[in-house]
């Protein structure tokens, strides 16, 4: 996979940049000039616009700290105004436009909404979900599958090695097992059956079928008991959720359709919600989600999804 060096996305790399340019106190004779001439291209303007209104979306649940905060003086805090939108935007964008660095080089990747199964030379089979990669070394006394992104299922041949996925700071070592393991804000192992050794430089676990352990930085959690299957449904392109919070399974259902979710309505984000949900039609399941809970989402620059 390769950065999106098009010119769409050049454009709105450049309305970013204008749009935190324009609100700064340095901004020169020279680079009004130049962005007088830059927005004089209808492409142009319409990017800035639409960088524009994602900021003023994201910016209105601060409408009531501002109006608490108005003893400050307007000149103290529009430069905090400013760098909020560079540092907010520039994550978000750059998130969009550059695909992520784990990927770049990897043996095997996914993109978003994409699930791939590999079959290794050495008979076992790895299932990839969407926006994954996976880096592959079958030589030597030991296997070894390095996660990057995302999440892996792997079902393993016994070959009288040692069959390794490594994740961040953890290994996870099995001789013959069906199991799962997740790269995200906190990595996770499931185990739907055999038997696997979670370790660190500092603890080590294991786990019985059905079990889940989760991963923080070297810190292991004590393995909880699941429904492996359930967790699991995304093999089959299903996403089964049972009395989780609505905000996950929105981030969930948008994060698989390549879009990045930003819920302004934080009570409904606390609903709890059940069911299950086609991960090949992501689009119409969030719709049909968003419909239900009475919910509007707006989409900002063809990648951010707005819902209220």
């Amino acid at each position: 996979m390769t950065p999106d060096h098009s010119p769409s996305a050049e454009r709105e790399q450049q309305a970013l940049h204008w749009f935190t340019r324009r609100r700064a106190d340095d901004l020169t004779p020279t680079e009004r000039d130049a962005f007088d001439a830059w927005v004089h291209d209808a492409q142009n303007a319409a990017a800035l616009a639409a960088v524009e209104q994602l900021w003023q979306t994201l910016e209105l649940p601060a409408h009531r700290v501002r109006k608490a905060d108005r003893h400050r003086a307007k000149k103290s805090r529009w430069p905090l105004y400013a760098a909020a939108a560079s540092l907010l935007l520039g994550a978000g964008l750059s998130w969009l436009l550059v695909p992520s660095l784990h990927t770049l080089g990897s043996d095997y990747a996914t993109a978003a909404g994409e699930r791939r199964e590999v079959q290794l030379a050495d008979g076992s089979r790895l299932r990839l979900d969407s926006a994954s990669a996976v880096d592959i070394d079958l030589d030597g006394d030991t296997r070894t599958v390095r996660l990057r992104q995302g999440r892996v299922f792997a079902d393993v041949v016994h070959d009288g090695r040692p069959f390794v996925v490594e994740v961040d700071q953890a290994r996870v070592q099995v001789l013959g097992t069906r199991f799962s393991v997740s790269r995200g804000e906190h990595d996770d192992v499931v185990l739907l059956s055999g038997s696997v050794e979670v370790s660190t430089a500092s603890q080590r676990q294991r786990l019985s079928p059905g079990q889940r352990l989760t991963l923080h930085g070297e810190r292991l959690d004590a393995p909880q008991t699941v429904d492996a299957e359930r967790l699991l449904a995304w093999r089959d392109g299903q996403l089964r959720v049972r009395d989780v919070p609505l905000q996950q399974v929105l981030e969930q259902l948008a994060t698989y359709k390549g879009t990045r979710l930003v819920l302004l309505n934080e009570a409904a984000g606390q609903r709890r919600v059940s069911g299950s949900f086609n991960l090949d039609q992501a689009d119409s399941a969030l719709d049909a989600l968003l419909s239900s809970q009475k919910l509007r989402a707006d989409a900002v620059l063809g990648h951010w999804l707005i819902v209220r």
